[in-house]
């Protein structure tokens, strides 16, 4: 089967066909066990999870039928495996890393990280690029938010990881004209990320747009000295003045590709 996590609740059957889990407490539910696969889910951390403020008087008993009825849908999708499992007081549901998009996110991302340290960036750029086409919205959108809290936290920082890595990728193969869109699209999201902005002024001057680089940084240092009160970082500085000499514009933000690991 495959369990598709990253954005709303998606899951598939052994011939690839959707299916169908239209009950809201339902899809919770999966969601919740998903989160932690092959591990017990306490009856209390579900009740607290489908039913916030006031619960129903048999919403232990509703529960339980929620169980069947999933058990039930996955049967009919024709999967051969018992899924969810019970014992006193909690469940637990199983699930192979290759059925799940959060497992397969983390597998490309890995294979892209590597490939750049090997110094194959046009494969890395294939891993990464399969990595972020997984993301659909936020992970485990049908829980609350103390609940996803620590495991979106965690996926998302591996999500800016893999960006940054595709953008070292493209630079690495001199792509610097393909990487500016979304280095303007970042600097927008996360402008006191200074690396960002490097990136972006190294990108403009080598794609001949030097002038756009200088007008970038003043928007860039507008923001830090208005906003945050502080002054450009050293990098910053450095490429700021490069362009101004009219020098060549280094890349002080490059990682040694040795030591990404």
């Amino acid at each position: 089967m495959m369990f598709r996590l990253l954005g709303s609740l998606e899951v598939y059957g052994p011939d690839g066909a959707p299916l169908r889990i239209t009950q809201h407490k339902q899809r919770a539910l999966l969601s919740l066990l998903l989160l932690t696969p092959g591990n017990w889910v306490s009856t209390d951390l579900i009740h607290s999870t489908l039913w916030v403020g006031n619960s129903p008087r048999n919403a232990f008993g509703s529960m339980k039928t929620y169980v069947s009825q999933l058990r039930r849908k996955l049967a009919d999708a024709n999967d051969p495996e018992n899924r969810i499992e019970s014992r006193a007081g909690g469940y637990r549901v199983f699930a192979d890393r290759r059925e799940l998009d959060v497992c397969l996110f983390e597998e490309a991302a890995r294979r892209g990280r590597d490939a750049l340290h090997d110094g194959d960036p046009g494969r890395a750029v294939e891993h990464l690029n399969a990595a972020l086409e997984l993301w659909r919205g936020d992970p485990f959108e049908e829980l609350p938010v103390e609940v996803r809290q620590a495991e979106t936290s965690k996926l998302e920082e591996q999500r800016w990881a893999v960006r940054e890595d595709l953008l070292d990728a493209h630079v690495a193969l001199g792509q610097h004209h393909v990487v500016i869109p979304t280095l303007r699209a970042l600097t927008i999201e996360y402008p006191t990320r200074e690396h960002l902005w490097c990136r972006l002024l190294v990108a403009l001057c080598h794609s001949g747009r030097r002038a756009e680089a200088l007008a970038a940084y003043q928007t860039a240092y507008r923001f830090l000295v208005n906003e945050l009160g502080i002054e450009p970082g050293a990098e910053l500085r450095q490429l700021h003045q490069q362009m101004l000499a009219g020098d060549e514009v280094t890349e002080p933000f490059r990682r040694d590709l040795r030591q990404i690991r």
